[in-house]
């Protein structure tokens, strides 16, 4: 089996190793850009990735980019593929690798990240109130009733992603809330909030 030009692989610590093969201009052979990410670098391009792919399904693509531990990928509207770079002391390394090749990979840390957002202290919980959230009508006039549902599903897991990450932090008042009794509808109030504010991103002013 021919080796992969952009692969992501799981570690024991919930971060991840990047590697992305290349060739240089000037330069013969392949070449290897890789790197660590931690836990919290991994869920960053996760977002990212996750971010790629709605805007895509909406139409709405900008410019766009994520910095993790030395490491960015841009993406350029113009442009089939992402720009990676590399920077680790005083060395540099540039690449490209194309979007679908990208967003194939990304797919399964994704779905590492959900399973440890589902996992996390008040996962279940979050998930839950998640599901109670209705999708603005906006959606299905502007994708139809279909995509309107997969763009929810994923509005949902990004919101997942940010909301357990957010609970999760020391002094949360969004952890409080959840714990609480009395504070459910506020709980649930901070949740929706997030899901109406991610949809309001992606749907033009003008619909």
């Amino acid at each position: 089996m021919p080796a992969k030009i952009f692969s992501m692989e799981a570690r024991q610590d919930g971060g991840a190793r990047l590697a992305l093969n290349y060739k240089h201009a000037g330069r013969s052979g392949i070449q290897r850009l890789s790197c660590d990410l931690p836990q919290a670098g991994l869920l960053q391009l996760v977002l990212f990735a996750e971010a790629l792919s709605l805007r895509k399904r909406f139409g709405q693509l900008v410019a766009s980019d994520v910095s993790v531990e030395g490491l960015v990928v841009s993406y350029d509207p113009a442009q089939r593929d992402l720009h990676v770079e590399r920077q680790a002391g005083y060395s540099r390394q540039t690449a490209f690798v194309p979007v679908e090749v990208f967003q194939s990979e990304m797919a399964g840390m994704t779905d590492i990240c959900i399973a440890q957002a589902e996992a996390s202290k008040h996962g279940a919980a979050l998930k839950h109130l998640l599901a109670g959230c209705t999708a603005p009508a906006k959606l299905e006039e502007l994708l139809g009733q279909d995509e309107a549902d997969l763009a929810m599903h994923q509005l949902r897991e990004i919101a997942l992603l940010l909301l357990a990450q957010e609970a999760s932090a020391r002094g949360s008042a969004l952890g409080r809330q959840l714990r609480g009794k009395k504070s459910q509808e506020q709980a649930r109030q901070a949740v929706s909030g997030l899901v109406l504010e991610l949809a309001a991103e992606l749907v033009p002013v003008s619909a």
